[in-house]
């Protein structure tokens, strides 16, 4: 009768290693799969790349906004009436209109500033609704 010893001694150190591969591989699996489901479900939604061209034309004039108040108030409601109704896509078409709010205030001289890292969270944001359209977004940065 053969007789094996099991002591953790003598154990098959090459098994121990195999399974921790497996262990990580699978784990590495999982959080890949968690990743690309979260992404999807709360993740920029796909703009089209008409929609991607219009916002691009919406950031650039945007960023040329009057430094008058009352041609600047004008400017941002005429951006205001026209964006909603052209864009297909609501998360870039709300990007821009954030984007607006802050270069108006840049523009006009405003007290108010936003809070640490929303300019980058809308640039962000955006590029992430036209990641897939063909359109490569150029946003001018707002510093106040």
């Amino acid at each position: 009768m053969t007789t094996y010893d099991n002591s953790r001694k003598n154990r098959n150190w090459s098994q121990l290693l195999i399974l921790g591969v497996v262990a990580v591989l699978v784990l590495g699996g999982v959080a890949y799969g968690v990743n690309y489901v979260w992404n999807k479900r709360f993740g920029p939604t796909a703009a089209s790349a008409a929609d991607c061209e219009l916002a691009q034309k919406m950031f650039d004039k945007a960023a040329a906004f009057p430094s008058d108040k009352a041609a600047a108030e004008k400017w941002e409601k005429e951006i205001r009436q026209y964006a909603p109704s052209r864009f297909e896509n609501d998360g870039v078409a709300t990007q821009v209109l954030r984007y607006t709010i802050w270069a108006r205030n840049k523009a006009t001289g405003s007290p108010d500033r936003p809070a640490a890292g929303v300019l980058e969270d809308i640039e962000k944001e955006a590029l992430g609704h036209c990641k897939d359209s063909g359109v490569k977004l150029t946003i001018k940065k707002i510093t106040f």
